[in-house]
């Protein structure tokens, strides 16, 4: 049973590899674009996606049903698995180094011996080419095919009432929300609460862009949404008072800044910023 427990973490670091790179450093390279047909739009569902389950079930099938053992269906996973990941390395000619096809049949090989100590041996060669792959290449592949492309994203600002590329956009409620800011340490609390209502309206609009990706309620409104919104009249609330409470108007703007802007920017903006990189190479 400790041999099974311990045989689990190394098919766990297989299928779920870390991510060991060099020392300080991950290059982030754009996939090349012989696998954009494995993906949608071009292929729905993904069938890059498709193989790697394919491959994932076919070697844990191997070790699960040894096991249980059930050699027949050790033999039958065994073969798909070699089967699958040949098909796997035809796919993207860029990555053809990655796999070793030597590895897949010995492990087939040592798996139809039914001996677990042999197994377990065999599959460590064939696992590095998984992770050496998915170490180099998987976060790259989130961030093409997994995240959409901001800078294509139109807004209709609320305020100017024109189309407005989304980076722009985002320019001008960070305008907006440092006006609010400023005037206020300069107690120009009347231009402060016209900068909060442009905020207010330009922030809320962002509503409309969730809705590009998000088709859920729930997510649309977690940036954007009750609480941000409580946070927004209390703020316009303080500037209307005679003598705004200045904690309180820090706590609301303190809030927004973390739950609305910079929350969904540690979600967002990686990638966003990866495939803008991605996109000014192209270029040059």
């Amino acid at each position: 049973m400790k041999f099974f427990g311990n045989l689990f973490v190394v098919i766990s670091f297989i299928v779920f590899p870390a991510f060991q790179v060099g020392a300080g450093e991950m290059i982030l390279k754009e996939p090349p674009k012989s696998i954009n047909k494995y993906y949608p739009p071009e292929s729905q569902p993904s069938k890059w996606i498709q193989q790697m389950h394919k491959m994932s079930t076919h070697f844990g099938g191997v070790f699960i049903n040894l096991k249980e053992e059930d050699f027949d269906n050790v033999d039958k996973h065994a073969d798909k698995l070699v089967e699958e990941y040949k098909k796997t390395s035809e796919m993207v000619p860029e990555w053809e180094e990655y796999f070793d096809i030597k590895a897949a049949e010995n492990f087939a090989n040592a798996a139809k011996t039914h001996d677990i100590t042999k197994v377990g041996k065999a599959s460590g060669r064939l696992g590095k080419t998984c992770g050496k792959c998915h170490a180099e290449q998987q976060v790259s592949v989130w961030a093409k095919f997994h995240w959409p492309n901001f800078h294509k994203i139109k807004v209709t600002d609320p305020i100017s009432e024109k189309e407005t590329a989304y980076d722009d956009y985002m320019g001008s409620i960070s305008s907006s929300f440092k006006t609010v800011i400023v005037n206020f340490g300069e107690g120009q609390y009347d231009r402060a609460a016209k900068a909060l209502k442009m905020f207010k309206s330009r922030f809320m609009e962002l509503k409309s862009t969730c809705s590009k990706c998000h088709i859920n309620q729930d997510a649309k409104r977690f940036y954007v949404g009750p609480e941000i919104d409580s946070a927004l009249n209390e703020l316009n609330k303080e500037l209307s008072s005679e003598k705004p409470n200045t904690r309180k108007f820090w706590k609301n703007i303190d809030l927004i800044g973390k739950k609305g802007c910079k929350h969904c920017h540690l979600v967002h903006r990686t990638n966003s910023l990866i495939k803008e990189i991605w996109q000014q190479s192209v270029k040059k």
